[in-house]
């Protein structure tokens, strides 16, 4: 017994270090490893319903519109980290046609958390950690939806706001998209949202790993065809994501 706690206290030294190492390696942007995670709508509203949720009715969650966002960032009443995002991606050879939606928590006339929400192609730069050029598109199949740059205002973190969002977005399909699985990604040393996204039913799929510098660059994403073989639906018609396909340098799948 005294040996396996013991076993376990040097894993997490090891855990603990080597997280200080990437963190240390990641301000000089070349390199980010983030964690794919993934969950069915089934997964995710079966977790929410033993979830607490929202602690106040204050907060109303709806979708922000393009035009909506523009103002809300020139009046300062949603944070900068938001992005501008892109409505619409056309169709190419390479990937299909992708579209993005912003929904938000709002406390009044401000917007105090929100996620994007994205089918298609989403471009490696709308889906990075901290280094833009080491950012990994996805291409997701018609029946996949992918949720990204999620974030709640520091006042505002333990109230369920993004438990909350994920509920409406997943459970109540409030956008109305009719989408059977849904993937994200965190980087992989933010512990808080992974425990928010874990609360809300998704799994760890595994993890991305970026390294280099402009055309200087390699790539090693999970293998979802074996990770996943009893998870998305498997007709020939539900195909898996495709992760950082369009990613300069060596592509590594494990």
């Amino acid at each position: 017994m005294i040996s396996r706690t013991n076993q376990a206290i040097e894993a997490l030294m090891m855990s603990a270090m080597l997280a200080i190492l990437y963190r240390a390696i990641r301000r000089l942007h070349v390199m980010d490893v983030t964690c794919l995670l993934h969950a069915t709508a089934d997964q995710a509203a079966a977790a929410q319903r033993r979830s607490m949720g929202l602690e106040s009715e204050a907060f109303v969650a709806r979708a922000i519109e393009q035009d909506q966002l523009k103002q809300l960032l020139q009046e300062g009443r949603i944070d900068p980290i938001v992005g501008s995002g892109i409505v619409h991606t056309d169709a190419s050879r390479e990937h299909g046609p992708g579209d993005q939606w912003l929904f938000g928590m709002w406390d009044g006339d401000r917007v105090v958390s929100f996620v994007w929400a994205a089918t298609g192609y989403i471009p490696a730069t709308e889906n990075f950690s901290r280094s833009a050029h080491l950012g990994s598109s996805l291409n997701m199949p018609a029946h996949c939806g992918f949720l990204f740059n999620a974030w709640t205002d520091q006042d505002h973190r333990g109230r369920g706001l993004m438990a909350t969002l994920l509920q409406k977005l997943i459970r109540d399909d409030a956008l109305e998209l009719k989408l059977h699985d849904w993937f994200a990604t965190t980087d992989w040393t933010n512990a808080a949202s992974q425990s928010t996204f874990y609360k809300s039913g998704f799994e760890r799929v595994g993890r991305l790993y970026r390294v280099g510098r402009g055309r200087m660059q390699a790539s090693v994403v999970p293998d979802l065809e074996r990770r996943m073989e009893e998870t998305v639906l498997t007709e020939s018609n539900r195909q898996r994501p495709g992760i950082a396909l369009d990613a300069p340098g060596l592509r590594w799948s494990l």
